[in-house]
């Protein structure tokens, strides 16, 4: 089944996800990094078979990946599905995509997921290995239903209201430490160009997904999330096989494969 799978990834789940997905799909499938489309006034979208693979942020798509499917016209697409990541629940996340999809003269055929380690909330280091050991059979599973067509109801007969992550805005307060050494990891990884570094400091403005890409992958862990005191320094998390170019690349276009 050859399909365009559009992917967002801070710290490599929803990456290796998708690109697992286009492994087992085969026949020419594609992965398209949506950083890459952020200034895109339309997007269009010409495939017959068309994925979304994006983590799940407060039961809810990343704003970057609402961003996306607003500017999407859509050309002759029949089978929408999504193949979302995330730690504990997906909540409604397949009703929204769906609702938005809608306002695209489109809907969402199939929603699914991969239970992946956290970058929010903390995994613990049990949790974080069985699931990892799981991600590719758990994918090569979801692959078969998506290649069989399957479709489902993902619509939400309720009125979903907005979440945290439906706008932008720095509500953790990320913030670079006074040890920050100014290298710019974090404003080349960034997908929203919401980090510049003045006088050898990373200063994080308010155009913030909360992907805490910037948080995982600064080299000398000196970005703290200054209103969310129970999780301000947690454990660092980064996919194994996935390293800061990979993230940074898809902000140009580039598969991001490791």
């Amino acid at each position: 089944m050859k399909a365009d799978i559009y992917y967002f990834s801070a710290t490599g789940n929803s990456l290796t996800t998708a690109n697992m997905l286009a492994e087992y799909l085969g026949d020419g499938s594609r992965c398209i990094p949506i950083a890459s489309l952020r200034d895109a006034e339309i997007i269009d979208v010409t495939a017959t078979n068309v994925g979304f693979v994006f983590p799940v942020y407060y039961g809810d798509m990343p704003y970057i990946v609402r961003l996306a499917v607003e500017h999407m016209a859509f050309h002759g697409t029949e089978y929408i599905f999504s193949l979302c990541t995330y730690r504990g629940h997906m909540g409604d996340v397949g009703g929204r995509l769906d609702a938005l999809l809608r306002t695209r003269g489109q809907s969402l055929s199939l929603s699914l997921g991969v239970s992946l380690p956290g970058n929010s909330r903390i995994s613990s280091p049990e949790e974080t290995e069985a699931l990892l050991a799981a991600q590719r059979e758990n994918v090569r599973a979801a692959s078969r239903r998506i290649a069989a067509m399957e479709r489902t109801d993902c619509s939400c007969a309720k009125a979903l209201e907005p979440t945290l992550v439906s706008y932008p805005h720095n509500f953790r307060g990320l913030t670079a430490d006074t040890w920050c050494t100014g290298c710019g990891v974090c404003a080349r990884i960034c997908p929203m160009d919401n980090i510049r570094i003045s006088r050898g400091q990373a200063i994080i403005g308010d155009n913030c997904i909360t992907c805490l890409a910037c948080f995982h992958w600064c080299p000398v862990e000196a970005i703290y999330m200054s209103l969310d005191e129970s999780i301000a320094r947690r454990a660092k998390y980064r996919h194994p096989d996935v390293s800061s170019y990979n993230i940074a690349a898809q902000k140009v276009g580039q598969d991001g494969k490791a």
